[in-house]
């Protein structure tokens, strides 16, 4: 009962936690969808899966209004089992008028099927880049565009995301008032570290962050959820960007597991309070050049991902970085000063997260 009970007040609180985030979860929010070779199951949670007979179905959601906006991350969750993948792709709408779709990604579990981004998507009004549509005029609106397709088995898309902001002004954290429940705070997250791998150095931390966070979760679960961390960096390899960095296949691999991830955008370091304070920890993206994060693992980095735990009880962040150079809690556990940590934060990625739950 007890466990029962956390993983009903988790999922509130992530189903209602203040974010930037659409999220396309129950089976009504795409009651205005064109699906083509698509079944929606009857549930009240979206559980989308080809037609019977259907080898390929495509899924177009309507039109996802969003605030004034020059970036955007699609992020999505679906079960792949051998011979099932999917491809996303995503179009903005400036003024009236709608761009061409861009595509987003194609993506399976499936280690034979391709995973991968879409470099060489670019035209007047935009281009992607790796995992993030930079429009070259404000947007008002989105539309997203699932591709299901089947060889051996039928996928099931289980939720769409999709985060967007405006570059004049996410780089830089809103001044917002701490909640100062969360300081003093600590979420015990096993350590993992990526420099213990030849390859791992510093295009590792996101596949390790991540299975820092799978058994977490999969603890409180009370199943298995996390790989190791070169089987995650498979999983998640994308070869185009030719990393693992790219946010929304992490979010994807979390979400095939069976857990509620995607990809958001959080205004302040304050904002991520509420998370720590109801036991959701939150992966992060930073970067930062020399001299401009005490303490870090790395001298400067052009883009690092590490999870955020805790706070001390004066309001500095506690991490798990993957860049401590052995697998012990001394090496792993870093505490950054806050305004260092949110400028390394928002200066980089504008505030993105990877929000992952139960």
């Amino acid at each position: 009962m007890g466990k029962r009970i956390l993983i009903v007040l988790i999922t509130l609180l992530i189903s209602s936690g203040a974010h930037a985030a659409t999220i396309l979860e129950t089976r009504d929010s795409l009651a205005s969808a064109r699906l083509s070779g698509v079944t929606l199951e009857q549930s009240r949670w979206l559980r989308a899966t080809l037609t019977p007979g259907s080898r390929t179905g495509v899924i177009e959601t309507a039109a996802i209004s969003q605030p004034a906006f020059d970036r955007a991350v699609v992020s999505w969750n679906a079960l792949t089992p051998t011979g099932a993948a999917l491809e996303i792709a995503v179009r903005a709408r400036i003024g009236s008028r709608w761009t061409r779709y861009y595509r987003v990604a194609r993506w399976s579990s499936d280690p034979l099927l391709e995973r991968r981004s879409f470099a060489e998507e670019r035209d007047a009004d935009g281009f992607l880049d790796t995992d993030t549509l930079k429009l070259t005029r404000p947007g008002n609106a989105v539309q997203i565009r699932v591709t299901l397709e089947a060889t051996a088995a039928t996928p099931t898309l289980t939720r769409l995301a999709v985060t967007s902001f405006s570059s004049r002004t996410a780089y830089n954290a809103v001044d917002a008032e701490s909640d100062r429940r969360a300081w003093g705070m600590d979420i015990a997250v096993p350590v993992r570290s990526q420099m213990i791998y030849p390859k791992g150095s510093e295009v590792w931390c996101s596949p390790t962050t991540m299975t820092m966070l799978l058994e977490f979760w999969g603890a409180r679960l009370g199943r298995p959820l996390a790989d190791t961390v070169p089987s995650a960096v498979g999983a998640i390899w994308d070869p185009v960007y030719d990393g693992g960095g790219n946010w929304s296949l992490n979010t994807a691999y979390a979400g095939g597991k069976g857990l509620r991830a995607y990809v958001d955008r959080l205004s302040s370091l304050s904002a991520a309070e509420s998370y720590i304070r109801r036991g959701v920890p939150l992966v992060v993206s930073i970067a930062w050049k020399l001299g401009e994060l005490r303490g870090a693992k790395l001298p400067r980095s052009n883009g690092h991902v590490l999870l955020l735990r805790g706070f001390t009880k004066s309001g500095d962040p506690i991490t798990n970085d993957p860049a401590g150079k052995t697998e012990s809690a001394k090496d792993i556990v870093t505490v950054y000063d806050r305004a260092e940590f949110e400028r390394a934060w928002f200066g980089h990625s504008g505030g993105v997260v990877y929000v992952i739950g139960p």
